[in-house]
């Protein structure tokens, strides 16, 4: 039985509600129980990732984290398309804006390392900063991050809009079917 329109609504204002939650997100500052689930899921995927690649050269493991955490969250998002849970396919969205607004902050950190890193030992190395070092990009780290953070907004907007598309086609199709 198809659910009603005013759930997806509801859904709708609530994905609305996470995006901009997501736009403002610090995992460091959060009291926000969805948003910290979801991120505590990228990091552990963030982390196992560093240890599936560890054989790789040192460059790629580092590397590894961020893009791991990203790509599970599109593999997720993939998953709901090939479902065709479309309405689904909205939340793992916002999901890859998470991925993607967290691993920008992380490379825009590069060079100051201010956020605070969670690892073994007392001396934690930070990816980006080893990552754009070795690369000769340090001094680009604000302007990669920002743009990994920028194609995580959009993917955030599609997503909202792809939610709203959703919605005015069912609301298109309950109307033809009393007409």
């Amino acid at each position: 039985m198809p659910l009603p329109l005013w759930l997806y609504l509801v859904g709708l204002i609530f994905f609305i509600y996470l995006f901009v939650a997501i736009w403002g997100f610090s995992a460091e500052n959060s009291s926000n129980l969805i948003l910290s689930g979801m991120y505590l899921v990228n990091f552990g995927v963030h982390e196992v990732s560093h240890i599936i690649l560890f054989f790789l050269p040192a460059i790629y493991v580092a590397a590894a984290g961020s893009v791991g955490e990203v790509g599970f969250t599109v593999l997720v998002l993939a998953a709901t398309l090939k479902t065709k849970s479309y309405f689904a396919a909205v939340f793992a969205g916002l999901w890859v804006m998470l991925g993607l607004m967290s691993a920008g902050r992380y490379m825009a950190d590069a060079r100051t390392q201010i956020l605070p890193l969670i690892g073994p030992g007392e001396t934690v190395q930070h990816d980006w900063h080893y990552v754009f070092s070795q690369l000769g990009w340090l001094n680009a780290d604000t302007t990669i991050g920002g743009s990994v953070q920028a194609v995580g907004i959009v993917v955030g907007v599609l997503s909202l809009l792809f939610g709203a598309y959703l919605i005015a086609l069912k609301l298109y199709k309950s109307t033809a079917v009393k007409n």
